[in-house]
C-alpha cells in the first residue's frame, strides 16, 4: 500500500465529524428520555435533525470544491448538499407539523414536507443516474437493470407493508392510507441506497468506492429505520423515529464526505464487476420467507404448497446463479484472451514498426512519421518546419570485420542509446539500416538542427564500451530542411546527399543540403560516367616523375602519376577528376589499373637495364582504397602477376588519410608485413602529428612543395623545413622535398640537411617512352 492509499484508508475525527456524532448522540438520549412521555418540548426532539443535516450539507458543500475532484464527481456533492437542504426543509415541517399538532402520529407528514422529501431522493437518483457509468446501448442496458431491480425493491417492500399493517397491526388497518406517504419516501429510500451500491459496484472516475458505499448505508439507515420503526414500536403522539434516524442517517452522510475528501486526487481501483445481480434473488428470498410465515398461519396444506413453492424457487436461483457464474467465468476467460490477444496485436505492431536490435523506428515508421510531419508543416498544424538528418557511421564495416558482428551490434545499441538521449520527447530516431540512423527534428531550422547534431558528435566522442571493447565512434551526418511541396523521398535523398557531401570532407563531420551539392552531384555523375568510359576504353596513361639524390641529381626512384586525355575537353588534371572516382567509388578500380600497370612497367625496365633501372617505384594511393578491406591481396596478387619486388614498391599516402587510424592504418601494416614501403606525401599540410609517425610505418616523408617554395630566405617555412629534416634524421626516415623548381632551393636543401628531392629543377613527370629514353642513354654511359 502507498503513503497516499494509507492516509485516505485512516480515519481522522474532525471537528465536523465530532460534531455530527455528538448530534446522533444527543438525538438518542432525548429520544430515550421522551419515550415513555413527553418531558421536553416537542421542538428539542427535531433540534439534532435539524442541526445533523446542516452539518452533513456543509461537509458535501465543502467536499465538492476539495482539490483534486474532477468536474463529474464535484457536481455530485454539490447535488448531495442540495439534497441536505431540502431534507432540513423536511425536517422543518415535521417540527412545525407536531409543534402545532401534538396528537400528530410517526407516519404523519403533510404535502410540502412529504414534497420536500421526495424531491430530496429524486434529486439524489437523478444525480446518480446521470453519471456516465456506459454509453450507446450499453447505457440503456444498466438503466434498464437498474429500473428492474429498483422496481424489485419496491414490490418487496409494498408485499411486506401490506402484511405487517392488514395482518399484523390492527391499529392501521382502520386507516391504511395515511401509511402511503411512509411507505413512497421508504421506498424511495432503499431504491436511492440501491443506486449508490449500483454506482459504487460499477466504478466512477473520481467517486471513492468507501464513500459511495457510506451513502448507500445513510440511505438504507434513513429508509429502512425511519420508515419500519413505527410499524414495531408503539410510540405516542409528539415522538417520531426519524428525530433519532435523521442524524444517524446524515452522520454517514459526514463520514462519506469526509472520506471522498481524503481520497481526493489518489487514483481510483479497478473493481471487476459481479456476472450478476444479489437484488433480486435477496428479494425473492424475503418473499419466500414471507410465503412460510404466511403458510404457517394457514394451515399445513397452504404451508406444503408454500414449502414446495420455496423450494422449487430455491433450485430455479440455485441453477440459475451457477449458469450466470458460469458465463462470468467465460467471459473472464474470453476477456482474458482478447487482452492477451491485443497485447500480442501490440507487440506485432511494435515489432512491424521498429528495428529488433535497437528498437528504434524503423525505415518504414520513419517514412510515415516524416509523411505526417510533412502534412503537418503543410497545412501549418505542426511547428511549420522541419529538419531531417542522416547518420552514418564512419569505419563500422572494419569493426565487424576485425571484432565480428557481435561487437558491432552491441556498438549500434550504444550509439541508439546516446541518439535517444541527444533529441527531445517528440524528435524521431530510427535505424534505417545497418549502420545507418535517422533523425526527424520537429520545429526546427537547419540552423538550430546543428546544434543537435553538435550535441550528437559530442556524445560519440566517449568511447563505446561493446562486449570488453573500448571503441572510438565518429559519424557522417547530412542535414536537409523542408520546404514547400516536400515530399519524404526528395527530403531523405537530401539529406543523403549532404550526408556524402560531409563523408568526403573528412570523418566526424556533418553537412547541410544546399544547391551546389545538386550541381557538383551531377557534375559527378556526367563526369563519373565518362570516367567508366574511359577507364573501359584504355584512354588513360601514366607518367613518372624522378625522385633525385642531392646534390648530383642521380635517378633514385620514380613517382607515378596519372594523365586522362578527354577526347572532347582534352586534358583533365588529376586534381579534378581523382576526387570525383573517390566520390563514386571508381578510385578502386582506377587505382588497381595504376598500380598493376606501374609494377608491370617497372618490372620491364629492371630486366631491361638491371642496376641502371631506378631502384624504387612510387604508387599514389587513395584514402579510399585503404579502407577497402581486400586491397592488401589485391597488391599482394599484383606483385606476385608482375613479379615486381614488393621492396621496391612504395605505397604513398596522404597523412589525412591514415590520420585516424582503423583500418587503413591496419592495411598500411599488412602492405609492410609483405615487404612494401610507405611515405607520407604532402606531410605537413593536412592532420600533421608527431603521433603520427609513431603509428605509422612510414619509411619516407615527403615534405609539401608550400615549405619549399619560401626556403630561400628566413621565412617560417624554412624554419619549418629545417625542423622536419631534424625530425626525420631523428626517427632515422627518409626526407624527399617536394616541388623543388630552382638550383638555389636545392642547394638550400642540401645544405639543411636534405639528401632526397623532386620536381621540375630535375625533371618534370616523363613518358614511359621518355624514361626508357633516359635509363638507355644512361646504361650506354656506364657501359
Amino acid at each position: 500500500m502507498t503513503v497516499d492509499e494509507r492516509q485516505v484508508e485512516r480515519l481522522r475525527p474532525t471537528p465536523m465529524l465530532l460534531t455530527a456524532a455528538a448530534v446522533l448522540v444527543i438525538s438518542i438520549v432525548l429520544f430515550a428520555v421522551n419515550y415513555t412521555e413527553q418531558r421536553t418540548q416537542v421542538v428539542w426532539g427535531w433540534m439534532p435533525a435539524m442541526l445533523g443535516t446542516a452539518v452533513a450539507g456543509w461537509s458535501c458543500w465543502r467536499t465538492a470544491f476539495a482539490p483534486g475532484l474532477d468536474p463529474v464527481t464535484a457536481r455530485i456533492w454539490r447535488s448531495l448538499a442540495v439534497v441536505c437542504v431540502l431534507i432540513v426543509l423536511g425536517v422543518t415541517g415535521d417540527a412545525r407539523l407536531y409543534v402545532v399538532n401534538p396528537a400528530a402520529g410517526d407516519q404523519d407528514h403533510d404535502a410540502p414536507t412529504s414534497a420536500a422529501y421526495a424531491l430530496a431522493m429524486l434529486l439524489l437518483l437523478w444525480t446518480l443516474l446521470r453519471l456516465p457509468m456506459a454509453r450507446g446501448r450499453e447505457r440503456e442496458r444498466v438503466m434498464l437493470r437498474f429500473v428492474l431491480d429498483a422496481a424489485t425493491v419496491s414490490i418487496t417492500l409494498g408485499i411486506f407493508s401490506w402484511y405487517l399493517i392488514t395482518r399484523v397491526l390492527d391499529a392501521w388497518a382502520a386507516d391504511s392510507s395515511a401509511a402511503v406517504p411512509l411507505l413512497m419516501l421508504t421506498a424511495l429510500g432503499l431504491v436511492g441506497a440501491l443506486a449508490f451500491v449500483k454506482v459504487a459496484v460499477s466504478g466512477f472516475g473520481g467517486l471513492d468506492r468507501v464513500a459511495l458505499r457510506l451513502l448507500a448505508a445513510a440511505a438504507a439507515v434513513g429508509a429502512i429505520g425511519g420508515g419500519l420503526l413505527p410499524l414495531f414500536l408503539e410510540m405516542h403522539p409528539g415522538l417520531s423515529g426519524s428525530m433519532m434516524f435523521i442524524p444517524a442517517t446524515l452522520l454517514f452522510v459526514a463520514l462519506a464526505a469526509d472520506r471522498q475528501r481524503r481520497a481526493a486526487g489518489t487514483d481510483v481501483p479497478v473493481q471487476r464487476r459481479r456476472s450478476f445481480s444479489v437484488v433480486p434473488y435477496l428479494a425473492v428470498a424475503a418473499t419466500d420467507g414471507l410465503l412460510l410465515m404466511v403458510g404457517g398461519t394457514a394451515g399445513h396444506v397452504v404451508l406444503t404448497v408454500a414449502l414446495a413453492a420455496v423450494l422449487l424457487t430455491a433450485l430455479v436461483v440455485a441453477r440459475q446463479v451457477n449458469a450466470l457464474a458460469e458465463n462470468g467465468r467465460l467471459l473472464r476467460r474470453v476477456d482474458a484472451n482478447l487482452l492477451e490477444l491485443n497485447r500480442y496485436q501490440t507487440q506485432l505492431s511494435h515489432r512491424a514498426n521498429h528495428d529488433d536490435l535497437t528498437d528504434l523506428a524503423n525505415r518504414a515508421l520513419f517514412e510515415q512519421r516524416t509523411q505526417e510531419a510533412l502534412a503537418e508543416a503543410e497545412t501549418g498544424a505542426g511547428a511549420g518546419t522541419l529538419s531531417l538528418a542522416l547518420i552514418d557511421l564512419d569505419d563500422f564495416k572494419a569493426i565487424n570485420d576485425r571484432l565480428g558482428h557481435a561487437v558491432g551490434d552491441a556498438l549500434l545499441v550504444v550509439v541508439a542509446d546516446r541518439l535517444r538521449e541527444a533529441v527531445r520527447t517528440d524528435d524521431v530516431v530510427a535505424r534505417l539500416g545497418g549502420d545507418e540512423f535517422g533523425l526527424l527534428l520537429r520545429g526546427l531550422r537547419s540552423d538550430e538542427a546543428t546544434e543537435v547534431l553538435d550535441r550528437i558528435a559530442e556524445s560519440l566522442t566517449r568511447p563505446v564500451h561493446a562486449l570488453g571493447y573500448d571503441l572510438l565512434v565518429k559519424a557522417s551526418i547530412g542535414l536537409a530542411e523542408v520546404w514547400p511541396g516536400a515530399s519524404p523521398q526528395e527530403l531523405l535523398r537530401r539529406a543523403d546527399l549532404a550526408m556524402y557531401a560531409a563523408k568526403e570532407r573528412g570523418k566526424g563531420r556533418h553537412a547541410v543540403y544546399d544547391a551546389r551539392l545538386e550541381q557538383d552531384q551531377a557534375a559527378d555523375a556526367q563526369l563519373g560516367a565518362e570516367l567508366r568510359r574511359a577507364l573501359d576504353n584504355g584512354d588513360f596513361t601514366l607518367v613518372y616523375q624522378p625522385i633525385v639524390a642531392l646534390p648530383d641529381g642521380r635517378w633514385t626512384s620514380l613517382e607515378t602519376l596519372i594523365r586522362w586525355k578527354h577526347p572532347e575537353r582534352g586534358f583533365i588534371g588529376p586534381d579534378v577528376f581523382i576526387p570525383i572516382a573517390e566520390r563514386t567509388g571508381l578510385i578502386v578500380p582506377l587505382g588497381d589499373w595504376i598500380l598493376r600497370t606501374a609494377l608491370r612497367q617497372a618490372a620491364e625496365w629492371q630486366d631491361r637495364y638491371g642496376t641502371a633501372a631506378p631502384g624504387e617505384i612510387g604508387v599514389n594511393v587513395s584514402a579510399r582504397q585503404l579502407r577497402e578491406p581486400g586491397f592488401a591481396a589485391d597488391v599482394r596478387a599484383a606483385l606476385a602477376d608482375t613479379g615486381f619486388d614488393p621492396e621496391k614498391l612504395v605505397v604513398e599516402v596522404t597523412e589525412t588519410a591514415v590520420f585516424d587510424g582503423g583500418i587503413a592504418l591496419d592495411t598500411l601494416q599488412n602492405l609492410v608485413t609483405l615487404g612494401v614501403k610507405v611515405a607520407l606525401d604532402d606531410f605537413g599540410t593536412g592532420h600533421s602529428s608527431l603521433g603520427l609517425l609513431r603509428t605509422c610505418p612510414a619509411d619516407t616523408l615527403k615534405v609539401d612543395k608550400s615549405f619549399v617554395d619560401g626556403i630561400g630566405g628566413r621565412s617560417e617555412e624554412a624554419v619549418i623545413a629545417t625542423a622536419m629534416i631534424q625530425i626525420t634524421n631523428g626517427l632515422h626516415l627518409q626526407a624527399i622535398a617536394e616541388g623543388v623548381e630552382t638550383a638555389e632551393q636545392a642547394e638550400t636543401l642540401y645544405r639543411l640537411g636534405y639528401r632526397f628531392a623532386q620536381g621540375y629543377h630535375f625533371s618534370r613527370p616523363l613518358s614511359p617512352d621518355q624514361v626508357d629514353a633516359q635509363l638507355a642513354a644512361h646504361s650506354a654511359l656506364v657501359v
